[in-house]
């Protein structure tokens, strides 16, 4: 029988995925309803699906917790959709090459995600020194990375258009709830903590 700690952690790593997970269909359904992402980066939906793959599988290598696992994947799919969006609204490309697009796009990735998890695998197996923080800290730098794109745009535009409000405020409750999972661990997993430490210090500067 799963103690109360076990429960606990579980249960705010379900808020993590609920909020964290689930942020980017306020701005995916502003998107639609404007037909345009002005003010908003493809670079960072773009690299925030690569630090999503990252994350993805490490939290499958390191056997974190089922709703941590399942959190990135699901910010991954909608950070796609994000950058796709961005795709046609602002390069008018059209809605049959679009579809292949994305199919070809979630293939390539599905594939990218596999052999990452197969590559940290054999790392591990191997004793290859640094293996689980080199995959720990790739997604990081890569989630931190997406934000700087879009920061440039606030700073030369100075304006925050574009960006949803209810989006910014799921992420950081997001991030908080994900955090005090992790923290419920036998366990701190600092590196998987670190991506929801910077998310939630960039939500806090917007």
């Amino acid at each position: 029988m799963p103690t109360a700690k076990v429960i606990l952690e579980n249960v705010f790593g379900m808020l993590g995925i609920i909020f964290w997970s689930f942020q980017l269909l306020p701005q995916i359904i502003d998107n639609y309803k404007a037909k345009t992402t002005e003010g908003l980066s493809s670079s960072m939906f773009l690299l925030w699906t690569l630090a999503s793959l990252g994350f993805g599988s490490y939290g499958i290598v390191e056997h974190l917790s089922i709703p941590i696992i399942v959190q990135p994947h699901l910010f991954g799919f909608f950070s796609t959709i994000c950058y796709l969006q961005c795709m046609y609204y602002r390069q008018k490309t059209s809605r049959q090459k679009t579809f292949f697009i994305s199919v070809g796009m979630f293939v390539l990735l599905a594939g990218i995600e596999v052999g990452a998890i197969f590559a940290t695998l054999a790392g591990v197996n191997h004793n290859v020194f640094g293996t689980m923080d080199a995959a720990g800290a790739l997604p990081v730098v890569l989630l931190f990375l997406g934000f700087l794109p879009q920061y440039t745009d606030f700073l030369r535009n100075h304006s925050v258009q574009g960006v949803s409000m209810v989006f910014i405020t799921a992420d950081a409750a997001g991030s908080i709830f994900s955090l005090i999972s992790l923290a419920l661990r036998d366990e701190f997993d600092l590196l998987a903590a670190m991506n929801y430490v910077i998310v939630l210090s960039c939500d806090l500067v917007v």
